[in-house]
């Protein structure tokens, strides 16, 4: 039998950037603002949801958006510019976790960790496809699995679609988890008028006052 290419139909694009500067200051930082209560063992969050405004970040925040433009241009291939629209901290202490969730009303979602030891629980993404039976393989890999652990290390940051699933195990070390999360929206015009796709936000802002 002679078997041609593979062809890995609609990937999903996970893009893992480093920042190669210092982070300490923005981890003392984001470690002494005010944060959420923590709500049956999930994990805590930091009470203002828009820490790229803050002059302490900002560094970081343009590399968040070099990252994001890379991403939309070199991934997707898209002029589309995406800004973004709110930015949190995560805090992951011992015995805590997060649920599997999605990020609403956003296009491209990003976590940034400003401590992540390699030996604590790393990000794990879901298959959106799952199939009805499952074929119990010998041997996992990217084709064959349900879900996918991504391992990472502080100073790291993933890019991915915002409706990929996810989670956080839970943290069975004695090390703080402390991440930054983002989510993003077009700037730009969307869609095509003639293709009935079309939408411009800042036009029906300015028709509505």
């Amino acid at each position: 039998m002679k078997k041609d290419e593979l062809i890995s139909v609609f990937p999903t694009p996970v893009q893992i950037y480093k920042y190669e500067n210092n982070i300490d200051t923005a981890l003392k930082y984001v470690e002494g603002i005010e944060w959420k209560e923590q709500v049956d063992n999930a994990n805590f969050k930091t009470k203002d949801t828009y820490l790229t405004k803050h002059e302490s970040l900002k560094d970081i925040t343009s590399f968040f958006k070099e990252c994001i433009d890379d991403f939309t241009k070199n991934i997707y291939q898209s002029e589309q510019r995406l800004t973004i629209t709110q930015c949190w901290g995560n805090k992951n202490p011992k015995g805590s976790k997060h649920h599997e969730h999605v990020h609403p009303n956003s296009i491209v979602s990003g976590v940034f960790y400003l401590r992540q030891d390699p030996k604590l629980p790393p990000i794990k993404f879901f298959k959106s496809n799952v199939q009805a039976i499952n074929l119990d393989p010998k041997e996992y890999n990217y084709l064959n699995s349900e879900s996918f652990l991504l391992p990472c290390v502080s100073g790291e940051l993933i890019l991915f679609p915002s409706n990929l699933k996810h989670s956080v195990p839970t943290n069975r070390g004695d090390e703080e988890r402390i991440s930054l999360s983002f989510n993003t929206f077009s700037i730009d015009v969307l869609g095509n008028k003639d293709r009935l796709t079309h939408l411009d936000i800042r036009s029906l802002m300015n028709e509505s006052n």
